[in-house]
Formats: structure tokens, sequence, C-alpha cells
């Protein structure tokens, strides 16, 4: 037998540590990774976020965010948090649960295009942050002080916020075609023309490019109003008139 061998110390292999919490010079924080990550989102969409480039931005290791966050999507989800903590439902005495049902409908659309590439995570996650249910409760209760049942409520609800929802990502779908067209344009611009241009509506199709003219002529916020008032006017015609809604006014 070799004594020798026997007798050598063992030796072990370096024992991998868990990264440090960072503190001091980077100032790290879960609110500060929260919006730094948000704000990437904004930058460069969903597609191309990711927890190494946020570490890069934040001057650390991406192993470091995890201190903060178990996971990618625990991250997400806080910044789904914080986009819906902007939809408060007003709390002023006169106002009744279908003046705050109007103002989270205009506050959802709003918040589309303050952070269009952020939007969809809120469209996909927006029910599974914890403010959410308390947001909902909040607004429901107040319908329930007013007499409103249950079944009317859920109603109105589905349908304003699948409207808002909607109209959200279809006007955000067509800035990015606008924003395609655009790039293309320039690209043409810069190359000989191969393709025929699209056929355009012509006098033909005489009512449909007469109204083809109104979709296009009408400001988007008055199409939306118009739409989210004659949803509210279904249940409350007193307080929701299309005729009385300056938006909607010719």
């Amino acid at each position: 037998m070799d004594t020798k061998r026997r007798n050598k110390p063992a030796t072990r292999r370096p024992r991998t540590e868990r990264p440090k919490r960072a503190t001091g010079a980077t100032g790290l924080t879960a609110e500060r990774i929260r919006d730094e990550a948000l704000r990437l989102i904004d930058q460069s969409g969903l597609d191309e976020f990711s927890t190494r480039k946020l570490g890069a931005a934040l001057g650390c290791e991406a192993m470091a965010i995890y201190w903060y966050y178990s996971s990618k999507d625990a991250l997400l989800d806080a910044v789904v948090e914080s986009l819906v903590s902007k939809l408060d439902v007003d709390h002023g005495s006169s106002a009744t649960w279908i003046d705050a049902l109007r103002k989270v409908a205009h506050a959802y659309r709003k918040l589309a295009h303050d952070h269009p590439r952020a939007f969809p995570l809120l469209a996909s996650r927006r029910f599974v942050t914890t403010s959410t249910p308390v947001f909902l409760e909040t607004l429901f209760e107040r319908a329930a002080n007013e007499g409103v049942d249950e079944r009317t409520v859920a109603r109105l609800f589905r349908t304003v916020s699948a409207y808002a929802n909607g109209v959200a990502l279809d006007e955000l779908a067509g800035v990015r075609e606008r924003e395609s067209a655009e790039a293309a344009e320039a690209e043409a611009e810069a190359e000989p023309e191969s393709d025929p241009a699209p056929a355009e509506i012509g006098p033909s199709y005489p009512r449909l490019e007469r109204i083809t003219e109104q979709l296009d002529d009408e400001p988007a916020d008055r199409a939306f109003e118009y739409g989210l008032e004659l949803l509210l006017a279904s249940f409350d015609p007193p307080r929701s008139s299309v005729a009385k809604t300056p938006y909607v006014q010719a």
C-alpha cells in the first residue's frame, strides 16, 4: 500500500459561491431593477430583453438580479405590477362606478401608448399580479354600494375590458404597420422599384372609398371615446350620453 498517497491531504475543488447581494456603489434595489427592466423593454421590446442585458445596464452580473427576483417571470410580473399601479380607481366622493370604469378604460389605453413595447406583457399577464385583485375589488365594491347587481357589473366590466384591450392592441399594430411602411418606403427610395404599387380603392367601390376616408380622418381619441360611451350608455344613459361627450361631437 502506498502510505505516501494515503497520508497526503485530500484536495477539494473550489466551492462555487452564490453571488453576493450587490450593495454600495451599484445601489441595487428591487425597484431599480424593475424600473430598468421596463426601460429596456420599452426601448427594444420583450423579445430582446434578457437578464444579461439588464445586468449590463445596471452594472452588475445577471445572477445578482436573482437575489431580488426568483426568476425572470417574477421580474416580468413586477414590471406588470408597476404598470397596473397606474390604473388607480377614482376615489372621489362624487364619482360613480361608471365614472371610475370610464377613467380606467382611458388610463389603460394611455398605458398602451406610453409603453407600446411593454403593453403586450400587461395585456397577457394583468390578472396574475397581486395588485390587480385589490384594484378590481375596489371598483366592484363601488358598484355594489350603488346597488348594481353582480351580473350587470360582470357583463359591463367584461365588455369594456375587451373593448379597451382590443382597441389598444389594434392601435399599436397600426403604429407598427406605419413604422414598417416608412422603413420600406425609405428602402425603396434607395433601390430601384421592383414590385408594383399596391392597388388603391378606386371608383368601383365609391361607398368603401368614402367610409375609408371617414375612418382615416377621425382622430383615434374621438373614435375610442365614441365606442366607450356607447357601451357605458347601454347601462347608464343619463350619465353616458354620446351626444354630451366632447370628443364625440363633430
